[in-house]
């Protein structure tokens, strides 16, 4: 199925589930008109919140991390390779290929009963008690190898998703604090105009103003291309349409109470939980390894054609032989069991040591991030308190402009600092919900 096709039905999809909403609030608009005066107030606050939560806030990033998980062709291709990891079971449960041949006697042996015409013979190898199952133990656990696989995978687009989401929300964050300090600077030119023309200012007031205002013209261009390009990168991690609208929040706040977190959560994490699965498997292997040391069984019959001899007369004359077989395969030279097993050593040391390694990387990566999280929570408390007294100085300005002449320059210093301050504080809850997103991939 080709992109366009996929796009069509994501499309159909929302429109379907925005066709849902709408039903829902048609039918509890009919059920409104039938209410009580006095509740039906009530009952309108709510309405209107409802209806602007469905049609402002759109997919949730929940949703997003669904679609991501159903559409993303990464995921797709380990599930496929799941599939075919519990495929092998059933490979891994079958016996060796029968062995069927037949021959003709060019120069036909004689034989009491008549000369040998033609061979027919069948085999079957049969390994030794035990083997077949632990081969289909051992599949089985490649199997859950690639389970596990599969959960880490969904668990790092999960984590990709969810930090693409929070980057586009600052980038948009950003943007609206720029729009509203674009807003603030037109009305500071207009002031500045007319205190030119009462000579109250200087051109070079004006001039200053323009200049800042072109800074954050700029600033906005620049954003814009950021912003692009994250839903871009949003789009391709949903496996959408590149030019597919996305909506993320207008405001995040960082929660009251700090969650908390221990390192033994991670003490059963996929990451981790793959080299137990790996080590269990070269257990397994090494079972099969022993197993097959062992000699195997060969079951088999020979049927051969006898001709019957002229001019004589006989009970068995010209009966056909009929020879069941047999054998026993044993491996006499094992070196290649031997150097297996001491492969399997090998190998068992190696993950338990990548295991160490893991853990060591995981445990600093959540250390990390729960230091981060803490930090953007105190960014976050000391920019609230910095543009709170920068909003306090600027009305202390503004109050003078009744009675005095308006200082623009120490007016402009106010609107970098505010600029400043928010941006910072943007970023503060960005970061905080990143950390929260990478602890999150880490339970």
């Amino acid at each position: 199925m080709n992109t366009r096709v996929k796009t069509k039905e994501q499309r159909v999809r929302r429109i379907d589930k925005m066709c849902s909403n709408m039903k829902v609030i048609m039918d509890w608009f009919s059920s409104f008109i039938n209410l009580d005066l006095r509740i039906r107030k009530k009952e309108s606050l709510l309405f209107f919140f409802l209806l602007s939560f469905l049609f402002s806030n759109g997919q949730t990033l929940q949703e997003y991390i669904k679609e991501a998980k159903e559409n993303n062709p990464e995921l797709k291709a380990f599930q496929n390779g799941l599939d075919a990891s519990i495929e092998k079971v059933n490979e891994a449960g079958s016996l060796p290929n029968t062995k069927i041949g037949t021959g003709y006697f060019i120069s036909e042996p004689e034989t009491r009963t008549g000369a040998q015409k033609a061979r027919f013979s069948a085999q079957q190898d049969i390994p030794w008690f035990g083997t077949i199952k632990a081969r289909k133990e051992t599949a089985s656990t490649e199997s859950d190898v690639h389970k596990n696989e599969l959960e880490i995978a969904k668990r790092k687009i999960t984590l990709q998703v969810e930090q693409t989401y929070y980057k586009l929300y600052e980038l948009k964050a950003s943007q609206n604090v720029l729009d509203e300090q674009d807003k603030l600077l037109d009305t500071y030119i207009e002031i500045a105009l007319k205190e030119v023309e009462n000579n109250r200012a200087s051109t070079v007031d004006v001039l200053k103003l323009n200049i800042a205002k072109n800074n954050l013209e700029n600033q906005k261009e620049i954003l814009k291309g950021e912003i692009l390009t994250t839903e871009t990168a949003l789009n391709q991690l949903l496996h959408r349409d590149g030019f597919d609208p996305l909506v993320v929040p207008d405001n995040l706040f960082i929660p009251e109470e700090e969650p908390t977190m221990m390192l033994n959560d991670i003490t059963y994490h996929p990451e981790l939980i793959t080299y137990d699965y790996l080590n269990e498997l070269l257990e397994k292997k090494e079972n099969v390894n022993a197993k097959e040391a062992l000699p195997s069984i060969g079951l088999g019959l020979d049927y051969v054609i006898v001709q019957e001899r002229p001019n004589i007369n006989f009970s068995d004359n010209g009966k056909d032989i009929i020879m069941p077989m047999v054998s026993l395969s044993v491996p006499l030279f094992s070196k290649k069991h031997k150097s297996r097993s001491k492969q399997y050593e090998f190998q068992k040391e190696e993950v338990f040591q990548k295991r160490e390694a893991s853990q060591n990387n995981l445990e600093n990566l959540m250390e990390e991030a729960i230091n981060n999280r803490i930090t953007a929570r105190i960014n976050y408390d000391t920019q609230q308190k910095n543009i709170e007294q920068a909003k306090q100085a600027e009305k202390i300005l503004l109050s003078q402009y009744q009675t005095a002449q308006l200082n623009f320059e120490e007016i402009l210093d106010i609107q970098q600092m505010l600029l400043a301050f928010e941006n910072r504080k943007i970023q503060a809850i960005a970061n905080y919900f990143l950390q929260t997103a990478v602890l999150n991939y880490l339970r």
